[in-house]
């Protein structure tokens, strides 16, 4: 019975110890991470942000969309409008982003052309379908989305 106990007593010796090195490995680790943390600075996180954003590149997509406007509605009073409505939904600064521009209107087919960053071309159809409800524009039928402007004419200037 003397050798069971002192068994037990081995065991039990080596498991405490094994817990007390694994708790004291556990507070290093969390001291060097913490550490690593602070070092971090938000400077630092801004400058890699930056950068990712500059290699990401910003293509254009050019909406074609079909305008019943009240009256002659001319293309600058168009883009005005567009332009208003889309910094009153999302800012000067989301406007900016995206560029949204009126390239090309027809008033036999109805049909515009906008040119937009692809990221904000919903944003786009979301200000011109805000515009249609303050009765700015009759109505407003977004037909195609394309990649580049000649593709867009094309499909502009087919009834």
């Amino acid at each position: 019975m003397e050798l069971l106990e002192v068994f037990f007593i081995v065991i039990a010796t080596s498991a405490l110890v094994l817990a007390i090195v694994t708790l004291h490995q556990l507070v290093l680790l969390r001291r060097k991470v913490k550490n690593a943390l602070i070092s971090l600075d938000s400077r630092i996180l801004k400058q890699v942000v930056k950068s990712i954003e500059r290699r990401r590149k910003h293509k254009n997509r050019y909406l074609v969309v079909r305008l019943v406007t009240q009256g002659n509605t001319s293309l600058n009073e168009l883009q005005e409008q567009l332009s208003e409505a889309f910094i009153e939904l999302y800012g000067k600064k989301n406007y900016s982003e995206a560029s949204p521009k009126i390239l090309y209107f027809s008033e036999k087919t109805s049909k515009a052309i906008i040119r937009v960053r692809s990221h904000y071309r919903w944003g786009v159809l979301l200000a011109l379908a805000y515009l249609e409800r303050k009765n700015v524009l009759n109505q407003v039928c977004p037909e195609r989305i394309t990649g580049t402007y000649r593709k867009a004419r094309k499909y502009a200037e087919t009834i």
